[in-house]
């Protein structure tokens, strides 16, 4: 179906509507005038012509009901015109049934009263042109009966009042006819104009819920590729780009509520500096030696060590806790709400069961490799959170690597601050304003985690350096990296 077809058929709908919703309040209107008609000629006409009459009229008005009922009940747009046909055959029949009065109920020798019959005739035209102009056949059908047909039996008496008052009644009908036109012409507009409407806010809310869908099509597109350009293509772990752009506003988040909390502002109840806190343990780790890997067994292999590195980790780790490789083969673990005293357990237990792991490599070969570790407990200092940020924390972190790679590789090392619960905001201030000259001055030093026995035993025989408990290091975190790789 066109949408002029469309329109047509919407506009046809409305005005039937309009009409049959009219009928309710017009038809009584007919018993009404017939009993009006009826009292006042009751002594003039036959008593028995009057009486059919009126019953007559009144049957089909309670005729016409049912037929309203069944169109309440039964209409469907597939019936259209059906029903247009039978509303139009009703108004025939109505307007004939009232018209023909004229015929049976006028009395030549009485004019006075055939003069009353008109004027109630003509008051049933004016009332249909206010109940009825919005579907003009049903107008012109109604009307012909109502009031043509009385307008032909008083002209055919041929009086001195009947036949000029015919003429005036042809006039009149022709007036209303061109009111009820103008008035119908009016009200297709108006339907028309509300049809236009009507499509264009659907289509408004087609295009609406269809950009929607799109919108929602490309946020989870573009959540898609932002979680891509996020992950790392080799190992499925997280990225640095992760790490900073999700997991440092995280980080930073909670060091400010536990900052409000321990400045009293979210503060259920006292907790002293001295009280150990909840929170995160990051370790800077990498393989050691892996250039050797890649030099001795291809990159192919040092890519499958690497993804079997990666899933030793993962497995350590809860859901919720992060895992990042930072490019070849250093990677950092966040521990998240955890304690400071768990993390030297979880930083050997990891050491050693990648030293205890066999790796398998190209052509069917397997190797072991061992791992060096730097971690730290942030807050760093658990009175004042906010005192160090996430940058902070990885570049000691990462010296603690490098003091483990000094040290003889294969071992973990954590950063360690001396005056961690110290009551003093300016101590913490000026410790995490220049980390160098805490390092130096030893507030801030390195602890090699104990090894086992095993690990000992081994680097006795291989003739590795002893690890030296702690040892305190200087330079740029660019000198310090420079040292790394010119070593590997």
């Amino acid at each position: 179906m066109s949408e002029t077809d469309r329109r047509t058929t919407y506009i046809e709908k409305k005005k039937i509507n309009a009409l049959v919703d009219s009928l309710y309040s017009s038809m009584p209107a007919t018993v009404i005038n017939a009993l009006i008609i009826a009292v006042v000629l009751w002594e003039v006409v036959p008593v028995q012509n009057i009486t059919i009459w009126v019953l007559i009229n009144t049957l089909f008005v309670l005729i016409r009901y049912g037929g309203l009922y069944l169109y309440r009940k039964g209409f469907k747009e597939n019936d259209l015109r059906f029903w247009k046909t039978m509303l139009l055959l009703s108004f025939g029949i109505a307007g004939i049934i009232f018209g023909i009065c004229g015929f049976i109920l006028v009395n030549p020798h009485h004019p006075e009263y055939t003069v009353f019959i008109y004027f109630v005739c003509g008051g049933m035209l004016a009332g249909s042109l206010g109940s009825y102009h919005n579907h003009l056949p049903v107008f012109f059908t109604y009307s012909i009966g109502v009031f043509i047909l009385p307008t032909i039996a008083i002209y055919t008496i041929r009086g001195a009042i009947t036949t000029p008052m015919a003429l005036l009644g042809i006039v009149f009908f022709m007036l209303l006819s061109l009111r009820a036109r103008k008035m119908n012409q009016d009200l297709s507009d108006a339907l028309s104009l509300r049809y236009d409407n009507n499509q264009l806010v659907i289509n408004l809310n087609r295009e609406k819920k269809h950009t929607e869908q799109l919108n929602a099509r490309l946020m989870a597109k573009n959540h898609e590729l932002q979680s891509l350009t996020r992950i790392d293509p080799l190992t499925q772990l997280k990225n640095r780009r992760y790490l900073f752009e999700v997991c440092a506003p995280a980080i930073s988040k909670d060091m400010n509520a536990l900052a409000l909390e321990k400045s009293g502002f979210n503060r259920r109840a006292a907790s002293p500096a001295h009280i150990e806190c909840s929170g995160y343990g990051i370790f800077m780790m990498d393989i050691d030696k892996f250039k050797r890997v890649n030099d001795n067994y291809g990159h192919d292999s040092g890519d499958m060590i690497l993804k079997q590195f990666s899933a030793i980790i993962t497995k350590r780790v809860r859901d919720d806790d992060v895992v990042a490789r930072l490019g070849g083969e250093e990677f950092l673990i966040i521990l998240k709400n955890t304690k400071e005293k768990h993390l030297d357990r979880f930083a050997e237990s990891l050491r050693m069961e990648i030293e205890k792991s066999i790796f398998h490599i190209a052509d069917g070969r397997n190797i072991s490799i061992t791992s060096s570790m730097g971690y730290i407990f942030h807050p760093l200092f658990p009175a004042f959170p906010m005192e160090m940020n996430f940058d902070q924390i990885i570049s000691l972190a990462d010296k603690g690597l490098y003091h483990a790679k000094e040290s003889g590789r294969n071992l973990c090392v954590k950063v360690v601050c001396n005056k961690s619960y110290t009551d003093d905001p300016d101590v913490a201030k000026t410790l995490a304003s220049d980390t160098r000259r805490a390092m130096e001055k030893g507030d801030i030093y390195f602890r090699i985690c104990a090894p086992s026995p095993e690990t000992l035993l081994k680097k006795r025989n291989t003739g590795a350096k002893k690890p030296s408990g702690t040892k305190k290091i200087s330079g740029t975190k660019k000198n310090i990296r420079d040292k790394i790789s010119a070593r590997d």
